[in-house]
């Protein structure tokens, strides 16, 4: 039996619950596999008191995302948040490009990190990356204390429980998770300009899934709506590595994404989707081709869950990111 003493105590802070640091704090601690590491998950929001009085008596502090120890506020003022954490103790990542890059990451073009923001990170621990093209800006800008760590998903939860409609009777059913009543998100995930023209498509129909207020909808009832789609539509300007895209991919639904973060890794042209560009024309011509071939639209969701089982169910990608963490704790 080990002792308490020989238990690493990690305390993983989010921003609050119900949103995608919480899905990926739960698939951590649900497929922690390490029985030496126990992690326990709060939020800034409902648990500030706990972490302040409480802090000290964990082996590790990971906040999620470095916006929740670095503000972000100010272009060339990044200073602590939280500063009565350890900085010796603390680890975070990083999760998206609009969170420092002013908004301006597009499918084919990425601004350096700014040097204020640098060189604070430099001075942190350690810190993942969840996509590919995310981990070489930061590599190339010279951040050392960087690990690839991609996203994973709930494959027993984001589970497929309707198949692809191949009736070309009945419409091909497009979704798209996210905010459609913020103007700046609708922009940048393109709902508006790219994914809701293309109920223009004779046998097309668009579907929002799901948003953020009171459109948001609950993680668990998330898996039924999309099992009522046939083909996920990313047209955002920039993605750390979406959760939605994963999840409707486990739900052995096909993507068509623009060349953004982790969709880049997730996307075998022609396999399990197609890159689009962000061009209204461009995203009408593939989803014409795609209503007219029913077969291709539902293989490409088997071969999408297929990918999900192998590559990024959480069991598998649970293994990166307790390397991250173990590499980290005191020896």
């Amino acid at each position: 039996m080990e002792s308490a003493s020989q238990i690493h105590k990690v305390l993983i802070i989010l921003d609050k619950f119900g949103w995608s640091y919480d899905t990926i704090a739960k698939g951590l601690v649900k497929h922690n596999t390490n029985s030496r590491v126990s992690l326990d998950i709060v939020s800034v929001k409902s648990d500030f008191d706990y972490i302040t009085q409480n802090h000290r008596r964990y082996d590790l502090v990971f906040a999620l995302g470095w916006t929740l120890v670095i503000s972000k506020k100010k272009k060339e003022d990044y200073r602590e948040l939280l500063p009565f954490l350890d900085r010796s103790k603390l680890i975070t990542g990083i999760h998206s490009h609009r969170s420092w890059d002013d908004y301006l990451s597009l499918p084919k073009s990425n601004p350096p990190p700014p040097a204020a923001l640098l060189n604070q990170l430099a001075g942190l621990k350690s810190i993942n990356i969840i996509s590919r093209r995310l981990y070489e800006i930061f590599k190339d800008a010279g951040l050392k204390n960087i690990v690839l760590t991609e996203n994973g998903v709930d494959t027993d939860l984001f589970t497929p429980s309707r198949p692809v409609n191949t009736d070309r009777k009945f419409p091909l059913i497009l979704g798209f998770s996210g905010s459609t009543s913020i103007p700046k998100h609708d922009r940048l995930k393109g709902f508006s300009e790219f994914i809701l023209p293309l109920n223009q498509i004779p046998n097309v129909a668009v579907r929002a899934l799901g948003g953020r207020g009171e459109g948001q909808v609950n993680r668990e009832k998330m898996p039924k709506l999309y099992n009522e789609v046939d083909l996920y539509v990313c047209a955002s300007t920039s993605e750390g590595f979406s959760q939605s895209v994963l999840e409707a991919a486990s739900c052995g639904r096909g993507v068509i994404s623009t060349k953004v973060g982790g969709c880049e890794d997730l996307i075998e042209t022609g396999k399990n989707g197609f890159f689009i560009q962000r061009d209204l024309m461009d995203i009408k011509k593939r989803v014409l081709e795609l209503e007219l071939n029913r077969p291709l639209v539902k293989q490409l969701g088997e071969n999408n869950r297929k990918t999900v089982l192998e590559k990024y169910a959480w069991p598998i990608r649970v293994k990166e990111w307790l390397r991250f963490i173990e590499s980290n704790l005191p020896v």
